[in-house]
Formats: structure tokens, C-alpha cells, sequence
């Protein structure tokens, strides 16, 4: 039977700006790269796992305008099954302003639009899919009560979820227990857990917000660290990988390519050190260009680039 993954979340229309420097508070700089992309947590996630090769799903919903159109387009070229992506005429797109600096850092503001009114009857209409699923992922750049309501559909037909808790939001307490795994950078772990790094080894302050999570009833803690690789427990086996070294040009998707690479990889039924390795070479990949899908790439360059960097049998 054939492996898929259902992702239910964001899609977002990227307007993106390079700069020398990101402005202070208050201060204009000058901007020497202009560009339009197709964006969203969720799409990049789906788009990462049908470029490698794997059925992908959306769930999710633009506006009725023309960057709904172009949305739509772009993530149905790269091979995603739209057939639960919604046009609300009501709605205006998601829409994130993205100011990239030349060293590949960037600062990034998401007005929702169409993705926080994901209706309960749009995810009911998916559920026949959602429960042949390998895998459901969500984020949480929908509307909160869509996210808890698919994570509780896919939980109760012992559907594997996974969580990206991007952007870091409060959450019931009670969600923990429907997650497989969590999937959070530093910032969105310490804003959770209260455990911060400071006064504290990396060693420590990863396995301490890790044990928080699992504590709560989460299975597995996929913790992504940015230029410092990515941390991994499910409470016995620990495991740490440094990340690949190379020069950023922008790192808008890197997270979001990590988890599709990571998700590909569990699915696959690799053990959780290659699943890792491959989810790093993802995101290492993907920050080598600018913008966000067009950024992500598939199996065949991620195992070229393993193979560049001597890690493709790790």
C-alpha cells in the first residue's frame, strides 16, 4: 500500500526583501533584492515530502484572490494532492513579509489571512484520508481549534501526528497526549517548557525541555537547533547531530524542510539517527537558496549532498 502523509496547515503567499543588514526598531534600510514566492509552514512541509518521493496531502485554505490562485498553482506543480486545499471567496491569502540579511538571517511577519478560518466540515471531508494516513503534521499557524481538532481525529484512528508548534502559542494542556512527536526550534521549546539555556550546558537545556515534553504525554522530541544541528529522545534512546557546515543564503524554509525530510524518513521506517541525518540535509540544502518552495529540493540532490559531505551511509 502506498506510504502518505496528510499535512494540515498554512499556506501563505511570501513577499521577500534582501537587505545588508534587518532595521532596528523605527530605522529604514535599503533593499536590494525584491521577490514573490509560494510559502506557509504546512505547504513547505507538504512540498518537501512529495519532492522526495512520497504522496503528500494539503489540508488547508487560500483566498479567493489572485495570490490564492498563484498559491494554489505553485504548490499543485510540485506534485501535492490539493483536493483538500479550500477557496474561501470571503478570505484574503496568507500573506508573510520576509526581510532576509545578507549572512542569511531574517525577521518575518504572517498575517493569517484564509489559513485561520480552516472550517471543522473542510477537515471532516479529509478524514476518510487523514485515517489511511501514515502521518498527520500540523503547525500552528491555523486557527487553533483546527489544529486540535485534526490532531484528536488522527489520534483516535492510530494515525501518527506530528506537532511543529510554530509560531510558539499557548496550547491546552492536554494536547501533549495526542502527539506522536513535537517538533520545536529553541525559541518555541524554552517558550513552552520556561526552561531557558542560560546557566545551563546544551546537553542540559536540551534533555531538560526534552523531559518536559515527554513528561506530558509526547512520544518522541525532535528538537531543531539551528547552526547547532538537532536533538532527538524519546525518554531512552538519545540522539544528537551536529549541522552540516555551510554558508546560509537564506533560511526561511530550513525548518520546514528538516521536518519533511525527518517525517519521510520515520515513515520509511529508517531508524531515527539516518531519519535525522536526511531531515538536516533537508534543511542544509534548502538554505543554499533563496525564497521558500523553491528552495526545497528532492531525493536525488539530498543524497548528492550527503554524499558531498561524507554522510550519506550515517
Amino acid at each position: 500500500m502506498e506510504k502518505s502523509i496528510v499535512i494540515l496547515g498554512s499556506i501563505n503567499y511570501d513577499i521577500v526583501t534582501g537587505v545588508d543588514r534587518l532595521p532596528q526598531k523605527g530605522e529604514t534600510v535599503h533593499g536590494y533584492a525584491f521577490d514573490m514566492f509560494t510559502g506557509g509552514k504546512g505547504a513547505n512541509q507538504a512540498v518537501q515530502i512529495s519532492l522526495l518521493g512520497m504522496k503528500s496531502v494539503f489540508i488547508g485554505q487560500v483566498g479567493g484572490d489572485v495570490q490564492g490562485q498563484n498559491v494554489l498553482a505553485g504548490i499543485k506543480a510540485k506534485g501535492v494532492d490539493t483536493a483538500f486545499l479550500k477557496v474561501s471567496p470571503e478570505e484574503r491569502t496568507g500573506c508573510a513579509l520576509i526581510t532576509v540579511a545578507s549572512d542569511g538571517s531574517n525577521t518575518l511577519v504572517h498575517a493569517p489571512g484564509a489559513n485561520h478560518r480552516i472550517p471543522k466540515e473542510l477537515i471532516d471531508a479529509a478524514a476518510p484520508i487523514i485515517k489511511k494516513a501514515d502521518l498527520l503534521i500540523t503547525q500552528n499557524e491555523i486557527n487553533p481549534d483546527a489544529v486540535q481538532y485534526g490532531l484528536r481525529l488522527a489520534h483516535e484512528a492510530g494515525v501518527k501526528t506530528l506537532l511543529n508548534p510554530a509560531p510558539a502559542v499557548p496550547v491546552p494542556e492536554e494536547l501533549f497526549a495526542l502527539l506522536d512527536y513535537i517538533a520545536p526550534n529553541e525559541p518555541e521549546s524554552e517558550f513552552y517548557t520556561g526552561i531557558l539555556r542560560e546557566g545551563r550546558s546544551a546537553e542540559q537545556w536540551r534533555r531538560g525541555n526534552a523531559e518536559w515534553f515527554l513528561k506530558r504525554g509526547v512520544k518522541n522530541v525532535c528538537i531543531t537547533l539551528g547552526a547547532q544541528g538537532s536533538y532527538f529522545t524519546d525518554g531512552t534512546e538519545e540522539v544528537y547531530l551536529p549541522a552540516f557546515p555551510i554558508k546560509p543564503v537564506d533560511t526561511t524554509a530550513a525548518g520546514d524542510s528538516f521536518i519533511g525530510g525527518f517525517s519521510f524518513g520515520l515513515i520509511q521506517g529508517w531508524p531515527v539517527k539516518r531519519s535525522m541525518n536526511f531531515a538536516n540535509a533537508c534543511g542544509s540544502v534548502s538554505v543554499m537558496t533563496k525564497g521558500a518552495q523553491n528552495s526545497i529540493q528532492g531525493y536525488e540532490r539530498i543524497t548528492a549532498f550527503l554524499r558531498e559531505q561524507g554522510a550519506l551511509d550515517q
